[in-house]
């Protein structure tokens, strides 16, 4: 069931709930950034230049299983995120752990790499 929210106009932006992905009912969602970096070296050990290139979204979602989620690692995986956060255009499934439990719904751990360039 939706929430029913109220806030204050400060808050009027402020996110609640978790992305929507296809099959799942996302109970914890996070994503990280980071990119690669090359440095450059002087003959004392200091960086004097560094190259930043390739920021990679790191996505960590966990979620109970509907009937129709379905990924395997190196998949593509579609998201709906809030404005707040963009995704690149390609998004890779690179971890899937499904968890059984005695008196418990299955649960899904799954980790993904999104990147700026559109692969297929």
């Amino acid at each position: 069931m939706a929430a029913t929210l109220y806030r204050h106009t400060d808050l009027g932006t402020a996110t609640y709930g978790t992305p929507t992905v296809a099959g799942l009912i996302c109970t914890s969602f996070s994503v990280n950034d980071s990119a690669s970096l090359s440095e450059v070296k002087d003959s004392q050990g200091g960086v004097v230049a560094v190259a930043v290139s390739e920021v990679i979204k790191e996505i960590s979602i966990e979620g109970m299983r509907t009937g129709s989620f379905s990924a395997d690692v190196g998949d593509t995986l579609a998201i709906t995120m809030p404005a707040s956060v963009t995704l690149g255009a390609t998004t890779i499934v690179t971890g899937l752990t499904s968890n059984f439990a005695a008196e418990q719904f299955e649960t899904v751990s799954l980790t993904a790499r999104s990147y700026t360039a559109a692969m297929s």
